[in-house]
């Protein structure tokens, strides 16, 4: 029942920050050098990713990150281990953040 909940939660954010995100502006979204590369970094260790945002919450410096990774990879992996493949992928970089906030997902089958 927690594990339900937890997933419903998640669901739920994911679906707020995505209406947040293309409601706010009809502009697309500038990457700072910091996000792309991290994204860059995501997309190639998680390739079946449907889904991968990095946003920078430092106010622009690049000290903290928000990143919101969805890949069927994720699979059968409590949320623990998929945070552990997601700070693996980002060893080196995470070394120069103050910190980082990471949501991972796993699509659902309807998708």
């Amino acid at each position: 029942m927690l594990r339900s909940t937890a997933n419903r939660l998640i669901r739920q954010s994911f679906q707020i920050y995505q209406a947040a995100r293309f409601s706010s502006t009809d502009q697309p979204r500038v990457f700072s050098t910091g996000e792309a590369s991290l994204v860059e970094v995501l997309k190639q260790k998680f390739p079946k990713a449907k889904y991968i945002e990095v946003q920078d919450i430092s106010g622009g410096c690049g000290a903290m990150y928000e990143i919101y990774v969805e890949t069927p990879d994720f699979k059968g992996l409590n949320t623990i281990k998929q945070h552990r493949l997601v700070t693996e992928a980002l060893k080196q970089q995470i070394k120069d953040m103050h910190g980082v906030r990471i949501h991972t997902k796993l699509p659902r089958d309807d998708e």
